[in-house]
């Protein structure tokens, strides 16, 4: 008898990659905002509004990948920098 010589692939899950650009635009907007003094974006409450909401987005669509995580993480560097700058 032949042996059977099917090649087994494991498939692997596909990352949604569009989190990290949308996670590096937005962060980016928070900075800009930041840097041209622009009134709405300067209450803490609105980045940590902006931050929270996207992070739960990320993860929420990540469902547990590392692209969730590392999205969720540019924000919330993007936020703590305007603090810090």
């Amino acid at each position: 008898m032949m042996a059977n010589d099917k090649t087994k692939t494991k498939a692997v899950p596909i990352q949604p990659y569009w989190l990290v650009y949308l996670a590096l635009l937005i962060a980016g907007l928070i900075l800009v905002a930041d840097a041209v003094d622009y009134h709405p974006m300067m209450k803490t409450t609105a980045k940590l509004g902006i931050a929270l909401l996207y992070s739960a987005l990320a993860l929420f669509v990540g469902n547990g990948r590392s692209v969730g995580f590392v999205a969720t993480g540019i924000i919330w560097v993007g936020v703590l920098v305007t603090w810090w700058v």
